[in-house]
């Protein structure tokens, strides 16, 4: 397994030696006031200054315009850190002249190899989406092996920038539960939020280890809302905990009513 080129997200500094002993060297620090769905986030000077060689800020809330000149200002003072990952495509010409490895993160995006290959025009990686099956994953791989895959982690499904849990308990004058569990029918989901939105994570966690294989640039895990043993375990096959491959082995089927 190649470890070296895990990009993992970090919930708590006291992992960062344990997870060099795992050979995984790559280390991704949620930006605090920049991320949703995310509980533990950092200032860029905390930061271990030993670690900057293979850091990257991680950035995934949609910014207006106060957010984007806040940004600027922390990436005109930025260390000599390795690299930023990030959703908002306002970030682009932020970082355009800085010496910044950018890996653009755009969930349910970058579904095929024509989108990839346009981003890749003002990126140097892109993170596949994990709304498509193994071998067409392969198929994006084999033409831009620049790509990033996302390996591990709980993913996404809907984020909005209304704070939902607030309103929903103070409607009904409930206490609140954050993270909140809901599950309608068959389909169980976290949702988590803070200041600048709520966000909604598909469960059960989604194992995507397997897309290791292939000689992609990185391999991302989302480590939120999971422990180092839990990294540990899964990434020695010994965990117990419920997984899914998600849309790795079947396809994404929506079925629309007649007429539409």
């Amino acid at each position: 397994m190649k470890r070296n080129k895990i990009l993992i997200t970090i919930n708590d500094l006291k992992d960062l030696e344990k997870l060099k002993e795992l050979g995984i060297t790559h280390y991704v620090f949620p930006l605090k006031d920049f991320c949703v769905g995310i509980p533990n986030t950092f200032l860029v000077s905390e930061i271990p200054s030993d670690v900057y060689d293979n850091s990257y800020i991680f950035i995934n809330r949609v910014l207006d315009n106060k957010g984007i000149d806040d940004l600027k200002e922390i990436i005109d003072s930025l260390p000599n850190i390795k690299g930023i990952i990030f959703d908002d495509l306002g970030i682009i010409p932020l970082i355009k002249d800085k010496n910044l490895e950018s890996i653009l993160f755009l969930n349910h995006f970058n579904t095929n190899k024509e989108s990839v290959k346009i981003f890749l025009d003002y990126v140097d990686s892109v993170v596949v989406s994990t709304d498509i099956t193994k071998d067409e994953i392969q198929e994006i791989v084999d033409v831009n092996p620049n790509v990033t895959l996302f390996a591990l982690g709980y993913v996404s499904a809907m984020y909005s920038r209304r704070l939902l849990i607030d309103n929903y308990v103070k409607f009904h004058k409930l206490k609140k539960t954050n993270p909140l569990n809901i599950k309608n029918t068959n389909q169980e989901i976290m949702v988590y939020e803070n200041e600048y939105g709520t966000v909604f994570l598909a469960k059960p966690l989604f194992n995507g280890l397997s897309l290791m294989e292939m000689d992609a640039k990185y391999y991302f895990i989302n480590s939120s809302f999971l422990s180092f043993k839990d990294i540990k375990e899964l990434l020695e096959g010994t965990s117990k905990l419920e997984v899914s491959d998600g849309f790795l082995n079947k396809e994404t089927i929506y079925k629309l009513k007649e007429g539409e």
